[in-house]
């Protein structure tokens, strides 16, 4: 038995010797999250034949881990770098377990580098909130919409040019089969295989494209650019009827910031585009729990095959950061954001949040924090959730 331990720790230390010889550098990195807050929600009735308006609440403390709770490697041996990150889980989907948060490799190829892998999109650019597993604001002005399989090329000049897992539909996956059990919620599949008398067809037709320009002047960091994607919806509507073919343009122009004079920052976030539901997750997250029949929120943002009509959205956040001592940053946001078909009313969304990140060592950070979303109105006019919530993030990392 000892002969057998020696015989592992010898192996291990002859690897270790290995590694400066492959002149591979490993380094790890990681955090510990933990949530605890208070929420006040309050909803309003809009089932059929009641009064709309009707105001519920309902008042939770929520002690839990959050969902970018990570541990990650990174690798470089020459001219190529690897990054590997797990995470807790998604916070939209916790039941499903951990998940894999970053997985690419870069290869520096002097003038620039080319990435090949997991990673967020490009346009992605949130606060400093941390309510909703750092949600950053999202949905109430972000750009975040998740990690997705691409190829980017970035320039050292810092131009860059991504190609992206392409959407399509009224969720993040999609089928091609509306029938029966299948709906734009129900597992990934690009080709119909199924006949039905009534169903709805997602055809793809090119990747999900993101260009854009990250540079400094001064005191300010500056970003913006561009995304498209484009895919086919055939519908039938019913026994034997000629398809309904309808090509879905979406697009996305962003510009972000920020201002550094210190000890105050100013940083901000602005966006406009059309279908941005068909080209990035752009509607209400799923935190506030509501009943399908007290809200519509999360469909105003996707082009609309009931009317007819494609979504137009704009919406951005503003940010201002002061720094009172190296130990403690003080941060505060409000945010807005409106999804329009021009055949229904808006759909709009505010947030606001003001919180302070304390450093009590190295590794130990507490950051207490007060925020408010208000999901605004709908596109039937009824009034939407609001959210009030207090409480604070506790985080270690190494």
């Amino acid at each position: 038995m000892k002969r057998g331990i020696v015989g592992v720790v010898a192996c291990a230390a002859s690897v270790a010797l290995s590694v400066p010889a492959l002149a591979v550098d490993f380094s790890g990195y990681g955090a510990v999250r933990v949530g605890t807050y208070w929420t006040q929600n309050q909803y309003y009735s809009a089932t059929a034949g009641a009064s709309y308006g009707a105001r519920r609440s309902d008042s939770d403390f929520s002690l839990d881990l959050m969902g970018d709770s990570l541990v990650g490697v990174r690798v470089k041996e020459g001219d190529f770098s690897a990054v590997a990150e797990m995470g807790a889980f998604n916070p939209k989907a916790a039941s499903s377990g951990p998940e894999v948060r970053l997985l690419f490799g870069e290869w520096d190829f002097g003038k620039g580098k080319i990435r090949v892998g997991k990673a967020p999109s490009p346009y992605v650019y949130r606060t400093q909130m941390t309510w909703d597993s750092d949600g950053g604001m999202n949905a109430y002005g972000s750009l975040w919409d998740g990690r997705y399989a691409q190829i980017k090329l970035t320039m050292n000049n810092g131009f860059y040019f991504t190609l992206m897992q392409p959407r399509a539909g009224a969720g993040s996956v999609y089928t091609s089969n509306a029938a029966g059990a299948g709906s734009s919620l129900a597992a990934f599949s690009e080709t119909a295989n199924t006949y039905a008398t009534t169903y709805t067809n997602y055809n793809t037709i090119m990747p999900k494209i993101v260009t854009g320009y990250e540079g400094k002047l001064s005191n300010w960091t500056y970003g913006g650019g561009v995304s498209y994607n484009l895919y086919n919806l055939e519908r039938v509507t019913a026994a034997n009827a000629t398809p309904i073919k309808t090509d879905i343009h979406s697009y996305l122009v962003f510009f972000h910031g920020k201002v550094d004079v210190a000890p105050v920052e100013f940083s901000y976030n602005l966006f406009t585009g059309r279908n941005l539901g068909d080209l990035m997750s752009s509607a209400a997250s799923a935190y506030v729990a509501t009943s399908a029949t007290f809200s519509t929120t999360g469909t105003a943002s996707y082009y609309d095959v009931t009317n007819d009509a494609n979504a137009y959205t704009y919406g951005g956040w503003g940010q201002i950061g002061y720094t009172v001592n190296p130990k403690l940053k003080i941060y505060a946001g409000a945010s807005y954001v409106s999804d329009d078909n021009r055949k229904t009313r808006a759909d709009e969304r505010f947030a606001a949040f003001v919180n302070a990140h304390y450093q009590v060592s190295k590794n130990f950070k507490i950051v207490p924090e007060i925020g408010y979303m208000n999901d605004m109105t709908n596109t039937l006019g009824n009034k939407e959730p609001r959210t009030l919530e207090a409480g604070a993030k506790w985080e270690m990392s190494f």
